[in-house]
């Protein structure tokens, strides 16, 4: 016997296939039916919450650097363990990644993306209670997979929402908001970790350091609450085959936009991106929807490695890998080395400090005294993370008239000399200069690979081609903490020269990716 539930559900269907069987002639694409919503109040909202998802990531990822030379104290950490925290974050995000961003592909992107950042905030929290190394290394794991889900899945999101016209611009706006994170986890740390607060007794402690961990991971909570504002990507739905979906999203776009009736938006039909099996799916048990889930995940990561999308696909792995070997290998160390040369008060290069800490007692001075870091390693810390803005600027007006390729090359080869520099120089002073140069031109880089990591691949494969690509960007970061932790102490030149090279390469090999400068959404 059919219920009345079955019945409605049957209705929608066929209204679907009626919009979709309609003439063709007042048919328009997707392109075109974004076009007429406008641009306004819902696109900043929507800026607004990705951005801040963008922005939450970042807190996540980076407040690790930050209590290092705190939590080696409470920890009893080595270089090497130092190395394993920086890195951890990312392991996760390499299996979130590729788990979430495909699931985004299969399920939808806004409810995969709360879900991502749901595990993150969780996750992320927990650590905070952390009193040995082990369990805080499981608990970082543990978030990174929440962080590595929803960095893919906010692109593809974002970028489904975008005119064509504007969307490197808005792209970079969004990439923007990574350098907002760094500020808000720089300021964060600045004000909490130097401060004598929270509770330490026998065999727990809750001290700064760790309520740092736990407000770092509020953002991610904030973010997931804000999604519910959000309707899901009407690009998404039409390539599900859900046309009625879609022109509902479409025309609350419109109506927040121009502030008219929902009524009056033009369109009510569109050229078909849909597989009609798809409208069976929806009729399959549990059992076997999660079954034809994994198989289509599977079948998606076939097709990115076939085709014309192979040598695209080639390309971003390597340059993924290269440009978080070099940025993540050096910047997450930025707070630690900032801590090694304020414990100096003469000129001495980054490797002649690390080699003289390494033949001195192992224990820090601010470990023995019971002091925490010095101000001054948060000072610049904050500036180094406050560098980039210019570079945001200029990449948000000129992304879509100079192109990706353009800011992707320059960038890469750019911070790759200035990685040698660092390799260099004997100066704080220096040190800090060229930090803040290898932060933002570096952002350029991270701005245009964001833009060409959502517009390379066609929809139905864009989250678990972004999610691949990015896992091969995790390893890249994994192997540069690890390589910069183990060697740090023994061999400083290796990691530093190592990046410097990647990074060039790297760059150089963005010459040979296709443009997506103005070009529609596949």
């Amino acid at each position: 016997m059919i219920s009345e539930r079955d019945c409605y559900k049957q209705k929608d269907q066929d209204e679907d296939l009626d919009l979709r069987q309609e003439n063709d002639e007042d048919r328009v694409d997707y392109e075109d039916a974004i076009e007429a919503t406008g641009y306004g109040r819902f696109h900043y909202l929507l800026l607004l919450i990705c951005g801040w998802a963008n922005a939450a990531d970042a807190v996540e990822i980076i407040c690790v650097s930050f209590l290092l030379p705190s939590a080696e104290c409470d920890l009893n950490l080595s270089s090497q363990d130092k190395g394993w925290l920086s890195a951890i974050v990312f392991v996760g995000m390499m299996v979130g990644g590729y788990l979430w961003g495909s699931l985004g592909d299969a399920l939808g992107r806004r409810g995969v993306l709360m879900a991502a950042m749901f595990v993150n905030a969780l996750f992320g929290a927990i650590s905070s209670l952390s009193q040995d190394f082990g369990t805080f290394l499981t608990f970082r794991f543990l978030s990174g997979v929440g962080v590595g889900g929803s960095i893919p899945v906010v692109w593809s999101y974002f970028a489904e929402f975008q005119p064509k016209r504007i969307r490197g611009n808005l792209l970079s706006c969004l990439a923007a908001f990574w350098m907002l994170g760094n500020m808000v986890v720089a300021g964060l740390a600045w004000a909490v970790i130097p401060q004598d607060l929270g509770y330490s007794g026998e065999g727990f402690k809750y001290n700064s350091w760790r309520i740092f961990t736990l407000l770092s991971a509020l953002p991610s909570l904030t973010v997931c609450i804000a999604l519910l504002l959000l309707p899901e990507s009407p690009k998404y739905l039409l390539a599900q085959g859900r046309d009625k979906d879609a022109l509902k999203v479409f025309r609350r776009i419109y109506s927040m936009n121009t502030r008219k009736n929902e009524d009056s938006y033009p369109y009510t039909k569109f050229v078909a991106e849909f597989d009609s099996n798809k409208l069976i799916y929806k009729e399959m048990s549990l059992f076997h929807r999660i079954k034809i889930t994994v198989l289509t995940v599977s079948k998606k990561t076939a097709a990115i490695f076939r085709g014309r999308v192979l040598r695209p696909t080639l390309l971003m792995l390597i340059i993924n890998f290269c440009i978080q070997f070099g940025y993540y290998g050096l910047w997450l160390w930025f707070p630690e080395l900032f801590t090694r040369l304020s414990s100096v008060n003469y000129s001495v290069s980054i490797c002649e400090v690390t080699s003289l800490s390494n033949t001195t007692d192992s224990t820090p001075s601010h470990c023995i005294n019971q002091t925490p870091p010095n101000d001054e390693v948060f000072i610049n810390a904050f500036i180094t993370a406050a560098a980039p803005l210019p570079a945001n600027l200029w990449t948000m007006l000129m992304m879509d008239k100079l192109g990706r390729k353009f800011f992707l090359v320059i960038s890469m080869v750019g911070s790759g000399l200035c990685a040698f520099g660092i390799y260099l120089v004997n100066s704080e002073v220096v040190y800090l200069i060229i930090s803040c140069l290898f932060g933002a031109i570096s952002t350029m880089g991270f701005n245009a690979l964001d833009c060409l990591g959502a517009e390379l691949f066609p929809t139905s494969l864009r989250g678990t081609a972004m999610a691949v690509t990015l896992a091969a960007a995790r390893l890249g970061a994994i192997l540069g903490n690890l390589l910069f932790g183990f060697l740090v102490d023994v061999a400083c030149a290796v990691p530093i020269i190592l990046v410097a090279v990647l990074l060039i390469g790297g760059g150089l090999l963005g010459l040979l990716l296709p443009n997506t400068t103005r070009e529609p959404l596949l």
